[in-house]
């Protein structure tokens, strides 16, 4: 029984993300939407749980920063562990987000100001973050079985309506545009629209979720 609690399972992960879309007195020209984003993380680290064998953990450091477009599920490489199989209890799985020369996190969109007048959104989180995110299966329940014979997909999600959830369609339409290659656009980071910027980033670690399948 020991020796099956040490056979490999196959995990592989997948990216991707929550569109929003807010709108103004239920009239569908005005409104934003966020749908687009791409995230960049450098390593992944597992803490799994078990009653029956020993506990498992591990850290993966990506030798160049792993890049999901999570609107497409593209990713620039590839990501699967082998991970022993068993009944877990509790899995943690933790993101190590950006580096000096890439963004932790991008998101994109648009800002409909009326029937005419479309401006594009752009958030930028340029900081080194670490996130940790307490796994679930698809019925919500804590305790997930990896099975050698049966691969398994970790799905991350990022939730952006409620990333988004306490920005609203007058601080939009009060918020500084900058000329981004000759458009004007809606920029928030930590040097523009700095107050749409800090309520955002608070929600940050919050903002993930794993589903194992």
């Amino acid at each position: 029984e020991k020796d099956e609690l040490t056979l490999p399972a196959e995990v592989n992960f997948e990216f991707s993300m929550e569109s929003h879309h807010s709108g103004k007195a239920a009239i569908s020209m005005y409104g934003f939407d966020i749908d687009e984003g791409t995230i960049v993380i450098n390593s992944i680290e597992f803490d799994g749980r078990r009653d029956a064998g020993e506990d498992y953990y591990f850290t993966s450091q990506f030798t160049s920063p792993l890049i999901a477009e999570m609107h497409t599920g593209n990713t620039n490489q590839t990501v699967s562990f082998d991970i022993p199989q068993g009944v877990y209890n509790k899995i943690e799985l933790s993101f190590s987000l950006g580096n000096q020369n890439e963004s932790a996190l991008l998101l994109f969109g648009k800002f409909q100001q009326g029937p005419f007048i479309e401006v594009p959104v752009r958030f930028e989180y340029a900081f080194q973050e670490q996130i940790q995110v307490r796994a679930t299966d698809q019925h919500g329940n804590e305790q997930i079985v990896l099975k050698k014979d049966t691969p398994s997909t970790a799905n991350v999600i990022f939730n952006t309506p409620a990333f988004f959830q306490l920005i609203n369609i007058n601080m939009l339409e009060n918020a500084v545009t900058v000329d981004i290659e000759g458009i004007q656009t809606i920029l928030i980071n930590n040097e523009v629209n700095i107050d749409i910027f800090n309520l955002l980033a608070t929600r940050l670690d919050n903002s993930m979720s794993v589903i194992f399948e």
